[in-house]
């Protein structure tokens, strides 16, 4: 199950090093986001810049990644993040985790700084830094073109786009052209003169028990492909089927959208119109991803983040316009969420006059406006004009116009997903963002504390979740967070895809046969030959989210940082009030039954010495200076 290798790339004394992964620490952390969250609590100190030679990047494939099993595609990169300045971890399909594996490796750490532009070429066994001066300033598309015609077309590229290489804070680690790492990767790989990793996988994966892994990975398979929700609709039209059911936000949050609000241009039915293929990631039964054609480009991939996030919440309703402001991010590397949060925040912001045409350097920010909005895409990667502003990010641009801007930020820890009421979903969405512990997030746990698709994929489904260990959040909604929490902490950790459209039995393998973890432990026995239990799954679930909890207590993060992102038309309301009282009971609520100070945020000692974390401890006696995001650069 594992290759038993870990390689770690010092840029600065040039030299490349295998170390074998001791099968202790394997065992504890899995793979992927978990064996990434303990390197990085072993290598990055407190208090560093993000984008200073201290900081490093660990890309961990998962446990079952490039094995029989579907959906383990998930490459993990980790950082200190460039866009927040604390745990920064991203995730994209592909090619390359499976082939890492095959390679032989569990994970890759880069560290120190390179002198000038350089890539690694991995081959198998054989792996080397090498020039990659020729690569500097190209897109991430013309990269993948490039190694490819150097290397071969059967290798698997990660890297950056000029974005990552201006320090741009929104810049993602890219996979294969058009698979995106986001959470503020890109600019730490720029930083250290990174431009690329090449890969050549060919040794495939030794499991314990290949006959019944096979037939798990069997039975996984029949239960998606025999599912019509999955061949009607997921298969069809993958994540644009949130167009319908998700209520994306209209120009900045000014509302969400219901199914009968989407404008015309925007509906499913209007993005197929340019669709011309399907493609999926590496072990994938089902296809999710969309190839595209407009009269001026081809590209691959548009799910619904990118259309809420460069389409509805900027006021753009032309179907073309919303694709070639897609295709300018995937080629340039960057999070198509943030810039779009970003440009509708500056927008915002423009609008209500707390930004002006001095600010701006004389460019009108107008709804709708896709010429605009595309012109400071460009300006943005290069940290050209006021595009170098934007190229701060969401709340770190917020910051450089003062209070009266920063108010209207609805991060949490750095990141945006928008806001929302306390009441909506019992808390479900508010609660999560504010526990997340990468800042804000759709994909940490809230979807499935809530089964947002499950019940239209097997209406069965949650009376079986729900029967076997998750809390029905309508009645206990901390708890369900948590344990949706710990089952994508999981998911990250074995290199499976938690699904486009966010669903149990793909984030969890079985789950829909054996709830909650009782497939997984199958399934992890089979392949690795130790005995795994739901217990011991649960607990090192728990380990990965608390040691990820004390990084970020390193980081400044403190009690406070769990927030209630409102504006503040409501926020200083007695409704607000009311609001922000409800909330920091479910949070106090939430650290109590997570194991740590209520008071404080920081895990307790018995908690860290049950989970095993005793190398936590002293760190967490310390105090340390209060997080306000990363150094800016303005």
């Amino acid at each position: 199950m594992w290759g038993g290798t870990i390689l770690i790339v010092d840029l600065s004394r040039e030299k490349i090093v295998k170390k074998p992964l001791e099968r202790e620490i394997a065992v504890q952390y899995l793979g992927g986001r978990g064996l990434n969250d303990y390197m990085l609590y072993k290598y990055v100190p407190a208090g560093i810049d993000p984008l200073g030679p201290e900081n490093i990047i660990a890309l961990g494939n998962g446990a079952l990644a490039g094995t029989v099993m579907p959906f383990t595609s998930r490459l993990h990169i980790s950082t200190l993040s460039s866009l927040t300045g604390i745990l920064g971890d991203g995730n994209a399909g592909g090619d390359f985790a499976a082939k890492m594996k095959h390679a032989g490796y569990d994970q890759i750490i880069i560290t120190g700084k390179a002198s000038k532009p350089v890539y690694v070429w991995i081959d198998d066994d054989h792996a080397e830094i090498r020039s990659a001066e020729h690569l500097w300033g190209l897109t991430f598309g013309e990269t993948v073109d490039a190694l490819r015609d150097e290397h071969g077309d059967d290798i698997t590229v990660a890297g950056i786009g000029p974005a990552g290489e201006h320090l741009v804070r929104p810049a993602s680690t890219m996979v294969d052209k058009f698979h995106s790492g986001a959470r503020g990767s890109g600019a730490v790989w720029g930083s250290k003169y990174l431009k690329a990793i090449a890969l050549r996988g060919t040794k495939g994966v030794e499991v314990y028990d290949p006959e019944k892994l096979y037939e798990y990975a069997k039975m996984d398979i029949e239960y998606f492909k025999k599912n019509e929700f999955i061949k009607k609709i997921y298969s069809v039209i993958g994540t644009h089927y949130g167009m319908l059911q998700w209520y994306p936000g209209w120009k900045y949050y000014e509302k969400y959208l219901g199914p009968e609000e989407i404008p015309v241009g925007l509906r499913p039915q209007d993005l197929a119109r340019y669709e011309i293929g399907r493609t999926s990631c590496y072990s994938c039964p089902i296809g999710c991803k969309d190839v595209y054609r407009t009269e001026e480009i081809q590209g691959y991939s548009t799910e619904f983040e990118s259309v809420f996030a460069l389409g509805t919440n900027l006021g753009i309703t032309d179907t073309e316009t919303f694709y070639k402001l897609e295709h300018m991010c995937d080629e340039y590397g960057m999070d198509v969420i943030t810039v779009g949060d970003t440009l509708a925040l500056a927008t915002f912001l423009y609008q209500k006059g707390i930004i002006t045409d001095e600010d701006t350097g004389g460019i009108k920010l107008q709804w709708g406006d896709g010429e605009t909005y595309a012109k400071l895409v460009e300006m943005m990667a290069y940290r050209k004009g006021f595009g170098a502003k934007l190229a701060e990010g969401y709340r770190n641009f917020a910051k450089l116009f003062g209070d009266k801007a920063l108010q209207y930020s609805y991060d949490v820890k750095g990141l945006g997903r928008g806001w929302y009421h306390v009441d909506f979903l019992n808390g479900v969405f508010t609660l999560s963002h504010a526990t997340s512990t990468r800042g804000a997030d759709h994909l940490r746990g809230r979807s499935w504390a809530y089964w947002e698709n499950d019940r239209n994929m097997d209406p069965e489904l949650p009376k079986k979740l729900l029967s076997n260990g998750l809390p029905d959040y309508r009645k206990d909604p901390v708890g369900a967070v948590i344990v949706s929490e710990n089952a994508c902490a999981m998911a990250d950790s074995i290199g499976r895809c938690k699904g486009s459209i966010n669903l149990w039995p793909q984030a969890v393998p079985l789950s829909w046969k054996w709830p909650l973890f009782k497939g997984l432990a199958k399934v992890l026995t089979a392949a690795s030959g130790i005995e795994f239990t739901e217990e011991m799954i649960n607990t090192i679930a728990e380990r990965i989210y608390i040691l990820e909890i004390a990084f970020n207590v390193k980081q400044g993060i403190k009690r406070k940082h769990y927030r209630l992102p409102l504006p503040p038309e409501i926020l200083n309301t007695e409704k607000g009030r009311q609001e922000l009282e409800k909330h920091n009971k479910m949070v106090d609520e939430y650290l109590e039954r997570r194991g740590c100070d209520p008071k404080t945020g920081v895990p307790k000692k018995e908690t860290l010495q049950r989970l095993g974390l005793d190398y936590v401890i002293e760190d967490m006696e310390k105090e340390y200076p209060e997080w306000d995001g990363p150094p800016l650069y303005i």
